[in-house]
């Protein structure tokens, strides 16, 4: 659901400065497009930016006071085709982080510039830097959590997300997605849920730093993250 290779489409004013009718407005209008159109991905970041515009000062302030986080800000960490040489993680033992990360997006035809620059709809230079770094890693988290992008894995990945940072995008999207693949997936309420259970009670993502973990066994970054060390996937598509 979210990992998109389209371009996106977003309101040429910035969320914060809208009221709050006006970005729900927005929000579910977003949303409706996705639900219509499960392919059009890139409403789903238009409907995610515009849902949590409310509350982003709250995620910022957890965001900076980790010192993990202030570093990442500090260093204009980023995870793109510029700071990432996907052969070169490819080259590195197997079971490693970056060798499962390449794997990972190669075999889906993915690359990491999967989101490209920085959202134009938010003008605070740290809000847009969490944003993108959410926005980079997601496939990362997708990588740890063992959770597919097929779409019960994407709603799972949803409620771990919203366990993990309390947005409400997050909330929404897992909410909206297990009902509708309920008829489908009937095990869904049940994935979801506990991967919301595995994401409360895990380290938190947003501000783990990858970049120096390339060559740590996955194992090792799962049990750093309090994560399961051999999770189980979603298999059935919903």
């Amino acid at each position: 659901m979210m990992t998109t290779q389209t371009t996106q489409t977003t309101p040429s004013t910035d969320v914060a400065q809208l009221s709050p009718i006006e970005r729900w407005t927005r929000a579910f209008r977003a949303l409706a497009r996705v639900m219509a159109n499960p392919e059009e991905t890139d409403q789903v970041l238009v409907f995610s930016n515009l849902a949590n515009a409310g509350s982003m000062g709250k995620r910022l302030e957890r965001f900076f006071e980790d010192p993990n986080g202030a570093r990442l800000y500090a260093e204009k960490r980023a995870i793109d085709a510029h700071t990432v040489d996907l052969d070169q993680l490819a080259a590195l033992p197997a079971g490693t982080l970056g060798h499962a990360y390449a794997h990972f997006l190669r075999s889906r035809g993915f690359t990491p510039d999967v989101f490209e620059g920085a959202p134009p709809d938010v003008s605070d230079p740290r809000a847009s830097y969490v944003i993108q770094r959410m926005r980079q890693t997601h496939d990362l988290w997708h990588v740890v959590t063992g959770h597919d992008t097929n779409p019960a894995g994407e709603v799972a990945l949803q409620a771990f997300t919203f366990a993990q940072v309390q947005a409400p995008s997050t909330f929404i999207l897992s909410t909206v997605g297990t009902l509708r693949g309920l008829r489908e997936v009937p095990t869904l309420p049940r994935e979801v849920l506990a991967a919301y259970r595995t994401g409360r009670k895990a380290a938190k993502l947003v501000s783990f730093p990858w970049e120096d973990h390339w060559a740590t066994p996955l194992t090792e970054v799962r049990a750093m993250l309090g994560l399961p060390e051999f999770p189980v996937t979603q298999k059935a598509a919903a």
